[in-house]
Order: C-alpha cells, then structure tokens, then sequence
C-alpha cells in the first residue's frame, strides 16, 4: 500500500498539478460557537466538495474545473436566498435591504470568486515555460478563496443567528 501523499501547507510552493492545504483556512466550518447549522453547512457544502473532487481529480485540468466559479458564485447565492427566504419580516422592501446587505458581507467571497475564474482560465492555458507559475498563482488564489468564504460566513453569521429558531 503506497503511503499518503503530503499535501503541500503553502500555495505558492506547490508542484505543477499538487493542490495546497485548503480546509484548514475554514475556521467557522464546524465552529463549537452557534453555527447556523444548516445555513452553514449550505454555504460551506460546494466549496468543501469542490475540494474532494479536486482531490479525486487525476489531471491539473480536472482539479482547476473542479473549482467552477462560476457555480460557487450560483451556491452563494442560494445560500444568501435562504437566509432571505427565512428572515422573519416578508416585506418586500426588507427583503431587498437584506439580500444587499448580505451580497455586501460576502463580497470578499464573491470577489475571490471572480479573480479564481482568472487564474483557472491562466492555469488551462498556460504553455509549459509558464504552466508552474501560473500553476501556483491559482493556488495562491484558490487558498485565498477559501480565506475569504470564511470571512464572508462570519460576517453572515451574525444576521443567520438573527434568525429565529424552528
């Protein structure tokens, strides 16, 4: 039986097709402190998934795509919709101020989302002079992604708390 593979700790000093630690940037994920429970899972459940699929993934294409942006982005938004849909008060008006206020909260997210889409689609089409490089810059970008779901999810917390219980 072959021994475990080490996973590279930093994004930046990964070989071409290694994936980083990632999940350890996830200090809300199953936080002993009021969790939000099923919120927290949803919002956690695509980028944790992606992870495992990466791992899974037997070529660097495949563990880049395992990383969709764009569907993280959709799941994000499921997840502040359900946070909308379970707010106590269903005047429309509060519901818009809401869904912004938390799309503000989880910019960072969003954010890092957006420069993620980059780095995959330098990643995939980088020639071989340039494919380690561009390797790790999405890396970098992938951990910091994982940062700042983490950040966004605490600043979530507060109004998922809010909520009342069932």
């Amino acid at each position: 039986m072959d021994a475990p593979v080490q996973r590279a700790r930093d994004p930046d000093q990964v070989e071409f097709g290694e994936l980083p630690e990632l999940t350890r940037a996830l200090r809300a994920l199953g936080s002993s402190r009021r969790s939000g429970g099923s919120l927290q899972s949803q919002f956690f459940h695509p980028l944790v998934d992606a992870r495992r699929r990466a791992a899974d993934a037997k070529s660097a294409p495949a563990r880049v795509g395992a990383f969709d942006s764009s569907q993280l982005a959709q799941a994000l938004d499921r997840s502040i919709d359900r946070i909308v849909a379970e707010w106590p008060d269903k005047r429309e008006s509060v519901r818009r101020a809401l869904r912004a206020e938390m799309q503000e909260r989880a910019s960072s997210y969003t954010n890092a989302l957006a420069v993620l889409a980059e780095r995959a689609a330098e990643a995939i089409a980088a020639d071989e002079s340039t494919r380690l490089e561009t390797w790790r810059a999405w890396t970098v970008q992938l951990a910091a992604t994982f940062v700042a779901a983490d950040r966004s999810w605490l600043a979530l917390r507060s109004v998922v708390e809010a909520l009342p219980k069932r």
